[in-house]
C-alpha cells in the first residue's frame, strides 16, 4: 500500500508538477544494463549471462533517498546462478522484495527479462502529474509510443472503462499479468511504481537531510533501507533533484 502521509515538510508547489521516471535498457552480447532516473532516484543495474544462466549482476546507486540504500547493491548477488528464464514473480516471492532496494530489484528484473533478446535499446518514459482533487491522468511510453494512459482516482483506475476499478496497490501484479502481454505488463508495472513514488512530490524531501529515516514509520519493512537493522542507522540524504527526465 502507498503510504498516506509522510513526515517531511510540505511542498508548497505541489499541484503544478509531475513525478517522472525514465528507464533505459541496453542489450548487448551477454550483458544487459538497465538505467533508471526519476524525481527521487538514479541508479543502474547490469546483468551478465551466458545465454541461459545469470553469471554476474551488479548495481550502482547514484542518487538515493537514504544512507542505507547503497548497501542493497550486495543483495543482488543472490540472483547469480538463476536461469534467465526465471518467472518475474519469483523475484518478488514472499518477503524477498523487502530484502532489496525496490527500484534496484525492479531494474534487475527488467534486465533479466531482456537477456537473450536482440541487441538494442528500449526506453520507457512514465509521468504521473500531481494529484489534485484525488485524481490524475498518468501515462507511459515505450520508445516514444504510448503504451498505457490511465485516469486514476484514489489508487484505482477510473478509465479506460475496460480497467475501471482495478487497483494500483496490493493485487496489481495479479490482475495486470493476466490482462497484458509480457512487454505491456512490464510497462504497466513501471507506471504503477511511478504512481507509488509520486506521493513524494507532496513534500520537500531535500529539507529532511540528516534526519533519521525512522521518522516515517509507515515505511517500515517495505524495502532494504526500511528493514532491520538498517532502519536504526539510516538517515535521509536530502540529495537535490538532478538528471530528472522531462515531462512527456
Amino acid at each position: 500500500m502507498r503510504p498516506t502521509t509522510l513526515n517531511y515538510p510540505v511542498n508548497p508547489d505541489y499541484g503544478d508538477g509531475a513525478c517522472c521516471r525514465r528507464i533505459t535498457v541496453d542489450v548487448a552480447d551477454g550483458q544487459v544494463t538497465a538505467y533508471l532516473t526519476d524525481t527521487f532516484h538514479e541508479m543502474r543495474c547490469t546483468v551478465n549471462h551466458d545465454g541461459e544462466i545469470i553469471t554476474a549482476i551488479s548495481g550502482e546507486t547514484i542518487r538515493i533517498p537514504t544512507s542505507a540504500c547503497p548497501g542493497a547493491v550486495g543483495q543482488l548477488r543472490m540472483f547469480v546462478g538463476l536461469p534467465i528464464a526465471t518467472p518475474t514473480r519469483e523475484f518478488y516471492r514472499g518477503t524477498l522484495a523487502a530484502r532489496h532496494c525496490t527500484h534496484l530489484l525492479d531494474l534487475a528484473v527488467i534486465a533479466v527479462r531482456q537477456c537473450g533478446r536482440p541487441y538494442g535499446t528500449t526506453r520507457y518514459d512514465a509521468e504521473v502529474p500531481d494529484e489534485t482533487s484525488g485524481e490524475t491522468t498518468m501515462e507511459i511510453r515505450r520508445n516514444g509510443e504510448q503504451v498505457h494512459r490511465w485516469l486514476v482516482r484514489d489508487g484505482r483506475i477510473a478509465a479506460p472503462a475496460a480497467l475501471r476499478g482495478r487497483t494500483l496497490e496490493r493485487g496489481f501484479a495479479a490482475w495486470a499479468s493476466e490482462i497484458f502481454d509480457a512487454d505491456d505488463f512490464e510497462a504497466a508495472t513501471i507506471l504503477a511504481r511511478t504512481w507509488l513514488i509520486a506521493i513524494g512530490r507532496r513534500y520537500r524531501v531535500a529539507d529532511a537531510a540528516g534526519q533519521p529515516a525512522s521518522m516515517n514509520p509507515q515505511m517500515f519493512g517495505r524495502c532494504y533501507a526500511y528493514s532491520m537493522p538498517n532502519i536504526t542507522t539510516a538517515v535521509f540524504t536530502g540529495e537535490p533533484e538532478r538528471n530528472v527526465p522531462p515531462r512527456i
